[in-house]
């Protein structure tokens, strides 16, 4: 039985997790918490499922198909260095541990976890989480609230898709997508969108981030690929 608990504030939520069972009985529970949740299987799935809102808090196992949880963990640390990470596995050797800490993990849980075990966890990391000062930005930072990027030398408004974009290359493995992923960003709705439209797109876009003082040519096209972006960004 869950104990009393003060109240976390809602939270939007992305659980990585292969086991589609584990996954979908998780994903139940944290929504029957009052929290907005997607469940993804690898962390490629993470890159290719846009979410209106930017996760505030990301539970990931460590064994994953392809890319593993730490990768994916590092990687989310590096462009969103607020959010919050929980690592969920079975792989309780301190060595593991230690790389998930050193991946940027908030919290390392050992599997079979209790519920009550797991919503104190992520109670106790939401509240800090919505209680943090705003960190001092500095270079390109990307909010995809108000559709907006900053920079040094300036700040521009983009379109949803834009904003979808350019934060699915900030977070990708390599900072890269390849070309039918940026299609499916560009193009949500399928409407068929054209290739030569989508590279006037992208040229629309890099214009935006030299506007804001990225480095000349910030994405740049992989020929028999897609794209990859040279410079970091900040997601808010």
């Amino acid at each position: 039985m869950l104990h009393t608990m003060t109240p976390s504030p809602l939270l939007q939520i992305m659980v990585v997790e292969d086991n589609d069972s584990l996954r979908e009985a998780t994903v139940d529970f944290l929504i029957q918490q009052g929290h907005q949740v997607t469940g993804v299987v690898c962390a490629e799935d993470v890159d290719d499922t846009p979410t209106r809102d930017l996760p505030d808090l990301y539970l990931i196992d460590v064994n994953l198909p392809g890319e593993d949880g730490f990768s994916l963990s590092a990687r989310i640390r590096k462009s969103q260095p607020r959010t919050g990470i929980v690592m969920l596995t079975a792989r309780s050797q301190l060595s593991d541990r230690l790389t998930g800490w050193d991946c940027g993990a908030d919290n390392y849980l050992i599997k079979p976890v209790e519920k009550s075990e797991l919503l104190a966890c992520l109670n106790n990391l939401g509240r800090r989480l919505k209680q943090a000062a705003p960190a001092r930005q500095t270079g390109l930072v990307l909010d995809r609230q108000t559709l907006s990027l900053t920079g040094p030398q300036g700040r521009v408004s983009l379109t949803f898709a834009e904003t979808q974009l350019l934060a699915a290359l900030s977070r990708a493995a390599g900072q890269k997508l390849e070309r039918w992923q940026a299609m499916q960003l560009v193009d949500s709705k399928d409407k068929g969108l054209l290739p030569a439209n989508l590279e006037m797109r992208i040229s629309a876009l890099r214009k935006k981030l030299t506007a804001c003082g990225a480095p000349a040519n910030a994405i740049q096209t992989l020929r028999s690929f897609g794209y990859s972006l040279s410079c970091e960004i900040q997601l808010t």
